[in-house]
């Protein structure tokens, strides 16, 4: 079964708890009161792993724990208002209020994270209430944002949904009237929430796998292999629960292996971005070597294979990075790099041409994602090391071969990019020839 969370403030609750006594959803209910915001912080952590949504009375709660925990995993919904709701509210408030003109009140729900419910649309500006327009949404502001309306003499009036805030406008003698959803709101906000889980459920998934490598020669003494075991396991760790991140690690011998389940997508653009910065950051806290071989496939073995591909890539590239297989032959990376270089190990023509100029064919494939990536990106020996992973004189003979075989240009002296204060040997640049690379290492039907 279905377990739900209801978030809300005091006197919020009651019309929430009417509503699910008299309708049957289908699932258990947790009810949780909070008085002030940061106690929705220990209502989410009672919540994981005893609760599949966490669903509250308004917005503001909602905003907080967004805002609060952006990588939350559980889905969080509110009452949600309609347009016509909210002019169903505006049309009940003038009937009861004829004396006070509409542009005479503020709506605190009314925000440009909602787009103001689309009021704009329906009222001539002339006409239309003062809506909440700060950029930080919670009590504080918005008591403060009123209160500036109300000295100066800007309302008269308060339509507000920040129940827990009424004893603030009470203290401040500012007139308001509390605004509550109406049952058919709650109860349909309830069951779009519910739907959206069962849908996510039944979506396809993926297993996303990381082997992280720590690379140990003879000369490092057995303290030392600890200490970098333990350092990398705390900050796995910590990563984890400084981001309310969900996945499992396990630790072998100068290995560690990490398993977590993503949503399915045809080219994992999120994973990869949350990857890449993941990724920035051990490179930040981590001063000893390390290998990262990631996976992404239908199912753990898959992705584990897809990983030990990853991080045999990796190892060759011999620096502290990583390299992404989601594809059957196509390894990403290293992913540190600003160009996605992807070595597609399908292209038989490259690989022939590799062991004919006796080059590795991981290089040569590279060179081709970047000629498809950025086909009129300078090369010099420098760059070309980075992206490759390799010498400078390597680099150099690479450069120097596909030269010979017309493949590449060296720019003039006039054409070189100019850098201010070069000094010592000078630098090099090649550009692509189009049309003679791709001859050589393109097949015929290939329409890129």
């Amino acid at each position: 079964m279905i377990n739900v969370a209801i978030v809300s403030p005091d006197h919020s609750l009651e019309p929430v708890d009417k509503v699910i006594e008299e309708q049957d959803f289908g699932c258990s209910f947790h009810r949780y009161i909070y008085k002030k915001m940061t106690d929705i912080d220990e209502i989410y952590h009672d919540c994981r792993g005893k609760c599949d949504v966490i669903f509250f009375s308004g917005e503001l709660g909602y905003h907080y724990i967004r805002h609060k925990f952006p990588d939350i995993r559980i889905p969080c919904a509110f009452t949600a208002y309609e347009p016509i709701d909210v002019l169903s509210i505006l049309l009940n408030f003038q009937i009861s209020h004829p004396e006070i003109r509409m542009n005479r009140v503020f709506c605190d729900f009314l925000t440009e994270t909602n787009h103001f419910m689309g009021l704009p649309q329906y009222l001539p500006k002339e006409h239309q209430p003062y809506f909440y327009t700060e950029r930080h949404y919670d009590y504080r502001h918005i008591t403060d944002f009123a209160k500036q309306l109300w000295e100066h003499k800007k309302i008269d009036m308060i339509l507000s949904r920040s129940i827990n805030n009424l004893k603030k406008l009470d203290e401040l003698g500012i007139p308001y009237v509390a605004v509550f959803p109406s049952e058919e709101m709650i109860v349909k906000s309830i069951r779009n929430a519910l739907n959206e889980l069962r849908l996510d459920q039944i979506a396809e998934k993926e297993i996303l796998s990381i082997l992280i490598r720590l690379p140990f020669s003879e000369e490092i003494e057995q303290e030392e292999q600890e200490y970098r075991e333990a350092t990398l396991y705390k900050f796995l760790a910590d990563y984890r629960k400084s981001r309310h991140l969900h996945f499992s690690i396990e630790q072998g011998f100068n290995q560690f292996e990490l398993h977590s389940e993503i949503p399915a997508g045809e080219d994992n653009a999120g994973a990869l971005d949350f990857l890449r910065r993941a990724l920035t950051e051990l490179k930040r806290k981590l001063d000893f070597p390390f290998r990262i071989g990631i996976g992404i496939g239908a199912s753990r073995d898959r992705s584990r294979c897809f990983a030990e591909q990853a991080l045999m890539e990796a190892n060759r590239y011999g620096r502290n990075d990583a390299f992404l297989v989601d594809k059957e032959d196509i390894v990403l990376g290293p992913l540190s790099q600003d160009a996605r270089l992807a070595a597609d190990y399908t292209n038989e023509k490259a690989l022939l041409f590799a062991r004919e100029q006796g080059i590795s064919d991981t290089n040569i494939l590279k060179l081709v994602s970047l000629f498809q990536e950025e086909k009129n990106r300078l090369l010099s020996s420098q760059s070309l090391s980075s992206l490759l992973g390799v010498t400078g004189r390597s680099a150099s003979r690479i450069l120097a071969k596909l030269l010979e075989l017309g493949m590449v240009e060296q720019l003039k002296e006039s054409e070189q990019p100019e850098k201010a204060g070069r000094q010592g040997r000078p630098i090099h640049y090649f550009r692509f020839q189009e049309e003679r690379f791709r001859e050589m290492l393109f097949p015929e039907d290939d329409s890129l």
